[in-house]
């Protein structure tokens, strides 16, 4: 199945340029339509197969590459996308991942859609997997508003490197 232009603006995407049909192309490879998770997936309610495909994909990388326990899926119809929640090795949160393939946009709106939709009230945050046509995944943190880093471990050290680093630039 195939999301209409129109129906497709109104969920935050756009469909590919004519130079990106190429690359799009690379995702029409036959599906592993024997697998039971793929064919439990693709009974989801989602128009875009090439997004079920992608959750699909990130689904086996947080298996079997990132060792994630209880990693299970969920469809929203509203947003049509599927998303996964799982435990990442070692952790008791869970944690909520949004399979993207690399040639979809997103747009603040849409990103905000998304948050309010499947994150947790008290914790509005997710990871986007964004996955490219090689099946290379790469994982971002989203979360609502600014999140204050972690301290650095040895601050004495690093005032010390800054310093150097400045009186190196005033004595040139």
């Amino acid at each position: 199945m195939e999301v209409d232009g129109e129906r497709e603006r109104e969920l935050g995407g756009s469909s590919p340029s004519p130079g990106e049909e190429e690359e799009e192309l690379c995702w029409r490879r036959p599906p592993p339509r024997h697998h039971p998770k793929y064919t439990e997936m693709m009974a989801l309610d989602i128009a875009d197969s090439t997004q079920v495909y992608t959750a699909f994909l990130v689904f086996l990388d947080l298996l079997e590459a990132r060792n994630w326990k209880d990693v299970t899926y969920k469809g929203s119809e509203e947003l049509q996308l599927v998303y996964l929640q799982g435990y990442p090795g070692g952790q008791e949160e869970i944690e909520v991942v949004v399979p993207m393939p690399v040639h979809m946009t997103l747009s603040h709106e849409r990103i905000r859609k998304i948050m309010e939709s499947i994150c947790d009230q008290s914790r509005k945050e997710f990871t986007l997997a964004i996955v490219d046509s090689d099946s290379t995944v790469v994982y971002y943190q989203l979360t609502n508003g600014f999140v204050v880093p972690d301290p650095p471990d040895n601050v004495e050290e690093i005032d010390s490197r800054q310093c150097r680093k400045r009186q190196k630039k005033f004595r040139r």
